[in-house]
Order: C-alpha cells, then sequence, then structure tokens
C-alpha cells in the first residue's frame, strides 16, 4: 500500500510539474530591464472595465508614440502631474501619439474611479516594473512608434520641455 501510494504520487506529481512548465513557458516574459531602444516586451494589462477580455498590451498601440505615466492612487505627486498630463493631451490631441496611464496599485477599488480620464490601465504582476526598474513614481516613459523604448524617464508634465520634445518627434 505505502508502495502504490508512492508510486501514485510520484505519477501525480511528474505530471503537475510538466503542466506547470509547459504554462510558465507559455506566460514568461523576459523581466531583463530595459535600455533606450529596446523593444517592450508583450507585458498584458487591465484596462478601467477590468473584465476578462479586455486585457491589453502596450503592442496595442503601436503605429503611435506612447507615453506613459507610472502612478498610484496613493501617490501625491502623480495626482499633481495629473492636470498637466490632461492638458498636455487636449493640446496633441490631433498629433501621433497615444497617452497611457498605468497603476502600480495593489487594489483594484483604489485604482478605479469614475473621474478617471484617457486610458487607464493597471498592473496584473510585477514584470513591469521590474522590466522598467521602476523604482519610484510618478515615472514618465516614451515609446517610440514600432514599440521602442524612446526614453525611461520623460520630463514631467509640469516642464514645457516635454511639450517641445514631443513635437520635435519625427512624424508627430
Amino acid at each position: 500500500m505505502i508502495v502504490v501510494a508512492s508510486l501514485s504520487a510520484l505519477l501525480f506529481s511528474g505530471n503537475s510539474k510538466e503542466t506547470s512548465v509547459e504554462a510558465k513557458q507559455k506566460t514568461t516574459v523576459d523581466t531583463t530591464r530595459l535600455k533606450v531602444g529596446d523593444e517592450v516586451p508583450d507585458i498584458v494589462f487591465r484596462d478601467t472595465t477590468g473584465h476578462v477580455g479586455n486585457d491589453m498590451r502596450l503592442s496595442d498601440l503601436k503605429g503611435k508614440y506612447v507615453l506613459i505615466d507610472v502612478w498610484a492612487s496613493w501617490c501625491y505627486p502623480c495626482r499633481i502631474q495629473q492636470p498637466y498630463l490632461l492638458a498636455l493631451e487636449e493640446k496633441m490631441k490631433n498629433k501621433a501619439i497615444t497617452f497611457v496611464r498605468i497603476s502600480i496599485d495593489t487594489h483594484e477599488w483604489r485604482w478605479k474611479g469614475p473621474n478617471m480620464p484617457g486610458i487607464q490601465w493597471m498592473v496584473r504582476d510585477k514584470v513591469f516594473e521590474q522590466v522598467f526598474g521602476i523604482n519610484t513614481i510618478p515615472r514618465f516613459i516614451l515609446l517610440d512608434k514600432s514599440g521602442r523604448v524612446l526614453k525611461l524617464n520623460a520630463t514631467m508634465p509640469s516642464h514645457p520641455e516635454l511639450e517641445q520634445e514631443l513635437n520635435q518627434l519625427k512624424g508627430i
């Protein structure tokens, strides 16, 4: 009986190991820290509706420049940047740029709110923070039209230089 139980356990654990490895290979994203010029990995985010099937990826935005605002609901400096970011987004609305706000909140109820303007996504795991080296917020990241990193630490929207920098982008 002990031998049978051990054999069953061995067979069962062998199957779950295979399944675990196969699942890992399908969902693994390279977590190497990005540098300027690197292509952004296909990280999955939740959009503001939070429903299954509304997963979003930065690769969905290829064809336009992307300015990412990394923020959290508890971050006062992040909230200070919001009016400036909204004003910049309005000025650039007819240009080839998309503004995405990515929350690193761990509680969805904090992130979702009725007054959340623009494209709002939430991280699903720590991969985003690892590959972009997010250790302080607010943080602004600029991607080119093909999904490559242009700036890992873009100028904050409260500085007029950011608008000038964006307007100088080729094909904006």
